[in-house]
């Protein structure tokens, strides 16, 4: 039995890998069952014992990006420091996991290149757009936190705060995906950080 279930996460895995590497050549709605079953190397029906359809698929893949940048986000928090250090590690940790993670990598550039508008991937857009608002109250309450204890300038309104993070950090992903090699980890990273940590530092 334990094989037997060893065997089912083995081969859901490689459907995953496979739909990744499908979707990123033919993009979401050219892609057919079919071709994902072939090139993970099973049958069509087990794509369908594993998972509901292609969007079932396609929405597993980037919940598990998502998934994984949460968790480097968390690691930059966890990390300790102060409010600054954490807010230029976070938009470090972005970067890094962009440029060394390709799995990562190539599951951001479907949700921002490949998904397209189609019908099937309608309820994911939704609930992607509630987390986003969701995410941003809780950055705007950390800024406020901040604010409160002198760690950013004083001048600054929460909620606009919190949009500009979130927009500083989709920015670095969207460069990095669109033009590679643009973005150097190595080079680049820690000064794109301070230039926004030192745009909200106190005066």
């Amino acid at each position: 039995m334990r094989r037997t279930k060893e065997d089912a996460e083995l081969t859901r895995q490689a459907l995953l890998d496979a739909a990744v590497k499908v979707f990123s050549r033919q993009g979401y709605a050219a892609t057919r069952l079919e071709d994902i079953a072939e090139a993970a190397g099973v049958t069509r029906g087990a794509v369908y014992h594993h998972f509901g359809g292609k969007a079932e698929l396609f929405v597993e893949i980037i919940d598990n990006a998502s998934l994984t940048g949460g968790q480097a986000i968390q690691r930059a928090i966890q990390e300790g420091g102060t409010f600054l250090e954490v807010v230029q590690r976070i938009f470090v940790y972005t970067v890094q996991l962009l440029a060394e993670d390709s799995q990562y990598q190539a599951a951001m550039a479907l949700l921002v290149f490949n998904a397209g508008d189609s019908p099937d991937l309608l309820a994911m857009r939704e609930r992607r757009l509630e987390q986003g608002l969701a995410q941003m109250e809780q950055v705007a309450g950390f800024f406020s936190m901040a604010i409160a204890q002198g760690a950013v300038r004083q001048d600054l309104d929460p909620q606009i705060a919190a949009r500009a993070f979130m927009a500083y950090q989709d920015g670095l992903v969207m460069v990095s995906l669109a033009s590679p090699g643009i973005i150097n980890v190595e080079q680049h990273a820690a000064g794109l950080a301070d230039v926004f940590v030192q745009g909200i530092a106190p005066r």
